[in-house]
């Protein structure tokens, strides 16, 4: 018996799969993006759709149409800053598929649900369009219930944000967590997170900008400045190389994750004229800041 395909629901169908799948390679990627780049990626994903009308595709040319597809849709969801950056999406947006793929396969093979038909990488449910939304949604809650139980028991290596608060002035950036730094400062004990100067350097004040980028030293900062007290240089020691970072004491900092928030008073931020990431945080947090 012929097998038949409505294109309003297959079309749908995989709009709302794609976006899905999107919105969880988010979960795992820790890469945050604009929801309207995720629904004009899913828009792509929902026409691609369509190639399941065509003769089934040998298997290279399958693999080569889902490559250049899985690059378009990333591209267009997550934009493009750095390889760095792409490749963790990609990895993120594959693993996500391959699990979703591999689900639907297992189903189709041994089952063979009427309705359910997989093809050239594309899957068609002809049931209710209602029925399938909420299976769909009741899968992404289940997927995103698991990250934030395991980001919960243990915070692990995870993006989050870093409120700097010094006086009644602060500045929120996308933050690192990472559990393996334990880097504090030598005189007090309290702990050091790493900024990129560029990411701060509105924040901090202008007379103070030479010091803080590495052109002048402690010793050439002025006396009478309120911030004098508060500056230090942290010595640091990373990848072969080692010196001085120049830094400063804050009244407060707050880091924060989608499920935990710890304050930690008077830690030390130093300022790093390289880039720490591939501009997705700016902050690299003390292992201590989320721990208790």
């Amino acid at each position: 018996m012929q097998e038949v395909i409505y294109v309003d629901v297959l079309v749908a169908i995989n709009v709302f799969v794609t976006y899905l799948l999107l919105a969880a390679s988010v979960l795992f990627s820790a890469v945050q993006t604009k929801r309207w780049r995720l629904l004009a990626a899913s828009l792509v994903g929902g026409a691609a759709s369509l190639l399941i009308f065509l003769p089934v595709l040998p298997w290279w040319l399958l693999g080569l149409k889902r490559l250049l597809l899985s690059a378009l849709i990333v591209w267009m969801a997550f934009g493009f800053d750095s390889w760095r950056r792409v490749l963790r999406c990609v990895a993120a947006f594959f693993g996500v598929n391959f699990a979703f793929a591999g689900i639907m396969l297992a189903l189709w093979i041994t089952l063979r649900p009427a309705g359910l038909m997989f093809q050239n990488g594309v899957v068609y449910f002809d049931i209710s369009l209602i029925t399938f939304v909420l299976i769909a949604c009741a899968c992404y809650a289940i997927m995103r219930g698991v990250v934030v139980l395991l980001r919960r028991r243990h915070p692990g290596n995870c993006a989050c944000e870093a409120v700097i608060q010094v006086g009644a002035s602060s500045i929120t950036l996308p933050a690192f967590y990472d559990s393996g730094n334990r880097l504090c400062d030598g005189f007090t004990g309290a702990p050091v997170v790493v900024v990129e100067y560029k990411a701060l350097q509105a924040f901090l004040p202008e007379a103070l900008w030479d010091f803080f980028s590495g052109k002048r030293g402690l010793l050439d900062l002025p006396d009478d400045h309120s911030w004098r007290p508060r500056i230090r240089e942290i010595p640091f020691h990373a990848m072969g190389h080692e010196g001085l970072l120049p830094a400063f004491r804050s009244d407060r900092i707050t880091a924060r994750t989608k499920v935990k928030s710890q304050q930690t008073e008077n830690a030390i931020v130093a300022i790093t004229t390289d880039r720490i990431s591939d501009g997705a945080y700016h902050v690299i947090l003390q292992a201590s800041m989320l721990e208790r």
